[in-house]
């Protein structure tokens, strides 16, 4: 058979098989119109920066899903995978913002090392200038590192950096914190199992003895977020929806979220972070339905019955339009370290903002109006409410 004859699904099916999926969801750009019956929209798209194009990335997603071999039952949301036979749970880990200077939220921002020579100095120091991990962590906790699994794309598209997660748990294991699990679950493109191998997030977890819990093939929970306002209310829902059950077994949280922007969402920081704790149905249910249009209110109301203890973020390299897998790249050479979520993501909003003229960044408006950031200081997500509730620690 020749390769003019092969029809657009079963080239588009081979691509998944054999060059993976993260291949397959760049949307295989690039490809000639006749090579496989191609849609010049999805195939050849008229602007060489696809990841710009709303409808053409969502077009992509969606080929994805349908043709990649995705476990049965992937997207739903059955009984015998819930606890509590699906009624909701009365959890939540709500605390006090440990890294505060009275009613300031701290936030340091760290110039990382030249060829990051010295990532792990680099992180114990964004830390250590917002107080040390002692000022959240106990010895004796049991803590969960929530990186980023959204995409086997190359870093900063596809999720956390291994080289970061792994200089992470160094540092934490040299400090005396022994027990340590990192878990996630990844966008659509999954199975998350196949992330994590693509990626090496499995490696990492293994050369440094520590669990890495996949949350697709784990149990989750049903819970009621009375102050939802957009998540879990589509279809007349009460605001319940599903997380990790997985996040009972744990004292602590640490977040090592991207510095990005996000197509849908404006941004994608320790805020939307939390969409790797929701169950995937609810994803496609709640976060993702209306037409996308309140991804970003939502993603702050996947916070309302969590947040992270302390979240690292790494901003080395970013997206200021695109995102999250593909982007227009720039390098701010930043880490960042905070306690709040809110004072995190607004700080990181107005460094991407100093990459490039407003037209070609995604994030026009003021740090404070994004719809993730205005959502979240509306329901009390986070602790900052404005620029002078958060007090800058920079080296």
């Amino acid at each position: 058979m020749k390769l003019k004859d092969i029809p657009r699904r079963q080239f588009f099916q081979n691509v998944v098989k054999y060059c993976g999926a993260g291949v397959a969801a760049v949307g295989l750009v690039g490809l000639r119109k006749n090579a496989a019956h191609a849609v010049e929209d999805l195939d050849e798209p008229a602007h060489w920066g696809v990841w710009e194009m709303r409808d053409v990335q969502l077009d992509q997603y969606g080929e994805f899903i349908r043709n990649a071999p995705l476990p049965e039952g992937y997207f739903t949301k059955d009984a015998d995978e819930m606890i509590n036979g699906g009624n909701p749970v009365d959890w939540s880990h709500l605390h006090p913002n440990w890294y505060a200077e009275g009613n300031k939220s701290l936030v340091s921002i760290v110039s990382a090392t030249p060829l990051d020579k010295d990532l792990k100095g680099d992180i114990r120091k964004a830390v250590k200038m917002i107080g040390g991990f002692d000022k959240a962590l106990k010895k004796s906790d049991k803590i969960l590192i929530k990186p980023n699994m959204n995409t086997a794309d190359p870093w900063p598209g596809g999720g956390t950096d291994t080289e970061f997660l792994d200089a992470l748990i160094k540092v934490l294991k040299e400090d005396g914190y022994a027990n340590l699990t990192v878990a996630d679950t990844c966008g659509p493109w999954g199975p998350t199992e196949r992330v994590i191998k693509k990626v090496g997030y499995d490696q990492v977890c293994r050369e440094n003895n520590i669990p890495l819990n996949d949350w697709d093939k784990m149990k989750w929970m049903n819970i009621k977020n009375e102050k939802a306002e957009f998540l879990g209310r589509f279809g007349g829902g009460d605001g319940t929806v599903g997380y990790s059950a997985d996040l009972r077994n744990y004292d602590k949280i640490i977040y090592t979220p991207i510095m990005k922007t996000h197509f849908l969402g404006h941004i994608t920081q320790s805020l939307k972070l939390s969409v790797g704790i929701l169950h995937r149905a609810d994803r496609g249910a709640h976060l993702h339905n209306f037409n996308h249009i309140f991804v970003g209110q939502q993603a702050a109301e996947i916070n309302l019955p969590t947040r992270p203890d302390l979240i690292i973020m790494d901003g080395r390299r970013s997206f200021i339009s695109g995102g999250p897998s593909h982007g227009e790249l720039v390098k701010p050479g930043f880490i960042l370290a905070s306690g709040d979520q809110v004072a995190n993501d607004v700080m990181g909003i107005k460094i991407l903002q100093e990459w490039y003229p407003r037209t070609q960044n995604k994030i026009t408006m003021d740090a404070w109006r994004v719809n993730q950031i205005a959502q979240a200081v509306k329901l009390d997500i986070g602790y900052a409410k404005s620029d002078d509730d958060i007090k800058l620690m920079i080296f």
